[in-house]
């Protein structure tokens, strides 16, 4: 895995996720989550500037899920264009 983080601070982000309680760690992964999902759909308004919010998130429906599941629940993407 690529990653930015020395060894040293991965052993102590590590040692502080095993102190804290299984909410607060649910609650960080929650948070981590929200933050991915925004900043996806902020990069596919800033791709496809002219695309409906219906648009923006069903393509963000198709990075989250993979475009088959995706395509299965939601349908197609349809474009204009």
């Amino acid at each position: 895995m690529i990653t930015d983080t020395t060894t040293p601070a991965a052993e102590a982000q590590l040692r502080a996720l095993r102190a804290m309680t299984p909410q607060r760690r649910l609650a960080l992964a929650v948070g981590w989550s929200r933050s991915v999902r925004e900043m996806s759909r902020a990069g596919i308004k800033r791709q496809f500037p002219a695309h409906s919010e219906s648009q923006v998130q069903r393509m963000l429906a198709g990075r989250l899920l993979g475009e088959e599941l995706a395509t299965q629940v939601y349908g197609p993407l349809i474009t204009h264009g």
